[in-house]
């Protein structure tokens, strides 16, 4: 009963090319997504020459460009249509790795109380739900912006570490010891990502693995 509900709601069409046989993503369109995808592998900063962070290593579902980046967009206005096929595949980017597979917990990023009551939700959360659903793990809703920061988008290098620097905190009680699985829509520089994760750790977390729908493709920027 309830696929019938989501078929008159979501018709059962690729997103990409609109061909019917599948909800989300059409094997075609899955395929064409895979093969130009520089960043179906484990990263961070270390194995590329960039600044160590604090997080183990990241999984991206794609680069930030074409299709992926459409769907990321989109996803900002329409979460429903377009969290599910995302959040697929970010699990699917994310393979046999015990990181992910085998995590305690399943974080996000959170947004500040504005963006969240001019949206509605935190693309993130969406997100995490989604792919926590699919790991078979559950929500940890204790990490919180605790200070201000500037948009992260209108600045560079350097800039985006010293922004967010100390900004996330982790509320309540202490993380179970164990792993965690930070999700969050698009990584840059990977500031923010290590800021979560500075504070997951600090917080009790074993170790921190991001797992985002995008990747900007770029150098790193070195940490100040």
């Amino acid at each position: 009963m309830l696929d019938e509900i989501i078929d008159l709601v979501y018709p059962v069409s690729c997103i990409a090319c609109g061909r019917a046989g599948g909800r989300g993503l059409c094997g075609h369109c899955l395929a064409g997504l895979a093969s130009r995808c520089a960043l179906w592998v484990t990263q961070s900063g270390d194995d590329c020459g960039g600044p160590a962070t604090c997080f183990s290593g990241y999984r991206a579902a794609g680069e930030y460009s074409g299709l992926i980046r459409e769907m990321v967009l989109k996803l900002k206005s329409s979460a429903g249509y377009y969290a599910p096929p995302l959040a697929r595949l970010m699990v699917a980017s994310a393979g046999n790795d015990p990181g992910y597979i085998s995590c305690d917990y399943v974080c996000y990023v959170p947004s500040t109380r504005e963006k969240i009551a001019q949206r509605g939700y935190n693309p993130a959360k969406v997100l995490a739900r989604r792919v926590a659903r699919h790991l078979g793990r559950p929500i940890f809703d204790g990490l919180a912006k605790t200070r201000m920061t500037l948009e992260q988008d209108r600045l560079a290098g350097a800039s985006r570490w010293e922004n967010v620097a100390g900004a996330f905190g982790v509320t309540g009680e202490r993380v179970p010891l164990g792993s965690v699985v930070l999700v969050d829509d698009v990584m840059t520089t990977g500031a923010t990502a290590d800021a979560c994760a500075r504070a997951l750790l600090d917080s009790g977390a074993d170790a921190v693995q991001v797992l985002v729908a995008a990747r900007t493709v770029l150098n790193w920027c070195p940490a100040p």
